[in-house]
């Protein structure tokens, strides 16, 4: 069908100078994504450098407070808490850190100030070695992966277009009632691909190490391959339809984020039977 399609569209007068046109605006997509993902890029290696600069201040307090069991004077006292106060500034802090920093601002407890040293340092290891893999010499798959990520938004533009008028096409073709089933079916696959479409563009682009999104990848992954189901025949577009939307109705639970008393911070337990220790004693 697709085939007959594209014999009447290159039967028509003008069909070069439309493709032409297509081809340049593929072209002005690719290099307008292109210059975003390099910028984007950017950005995230500056938001790194800024963070570690931060951070870095209030690393040093902490190793000389851990040093001295936690005391110091009244202006060491004050250094470490506008220390504390710009880290909270910090743009590629963990939100779960970020709380950890806003509770030993309001309270400058021994126990907290430990276990918020040790999760800074995790972090500020990972966004250091994410800084030093960037410096490094590019890989070979790093290379393509540089070329073929800028076209995920001109692919979704042509899957998108095709899909479309393939669509159009088949119902112009199709000698069907309107208030038949069988004229429904087409739409539903169309939908169906649409989603499809949308999930593997989203799976296209996503980073490809960011482990907080396990579940998104894989719902998004599933959602897309439901599209198999059209294999069987124009009959299962209802039933790949009906699976995404289940699917995608589900990933609200699936995701939802935990109140804050459901996802306490590392050490948090521990934390808190020591607090309760100092306060008996």
């Amino acid at each position: 069908m697709l085939q007959r399609w594209l014999d009447d569209l290159t039967s028509r007068s003008g069909t070069e100078a439309v493709l032409l046109g297509i081809m340049a605006v593929l072209l002005g997509i690719y290099i307008w994504s292109a210059t975003e993902v390099r910028r984007s890029h950017e950005r995230r290696m500056r938001r790194i450098r800024d963070t570690l600069y931060i951070c870095t201040a209030l690393l040093g307090q902490l190793s000389i407070r851990e040093t001295r069991k936690y005391e110091c004077s009244e202006h060491e006292h004050n250094e470490l808490l506008i220390s504390m106060l710009a880290c909270k500034a910090a743009p590629c802090l963990s939100p779960q850190l970020q709380e950890q920093v806003r509770d030993c601002i309001k309270e400058h407890d021994p126990a907290r100030l430990a276990l918020m040293h040790k999760a800074l340092e995790r972090e500020c290891t990972a966004l250091s070695d994410e800084l030093t893999r960037d410096n490094q010499a590019v890989h070979w798959g790093r290379t393509i992966w540089k070329v073929l990520r800028p076209v995920a938004e001109p692919a979704a533009v042509v899957a998108m277009i095709i899909l479309i008028s393939d669509l159009l096409f088949r119902q112009r073709m199709l000698d069907v009632s309107l208030d038949s089933w069988t004229s429904v079916l087409p739409w539903v696959r169309a939908v169906s691909l649409m989603i499809t479409i949308i999930y593997g563009y989203l799976l296209w682009v996503s980073p490809r190490q960011s482990p907080p999104g396990t579940i998104i990848k894989t719902l998004s992954l599933v959602i897309a391959l439901c599209s198999l189901l059209h294999l069987i025949g124009l009959m299962a577009a209802p039933y790949a339809l009906g699976l995404q939307l289940i699917l995608f109705t589900s990933g609200f639970a699936l995701t939802g984020s935990p109140s804050r008393s459901d996802r306490p911070y590392a050490g948090h337990t521990e934390m808190d039977e020591n607090i309760r220790g100092s306060n008996e004693s």
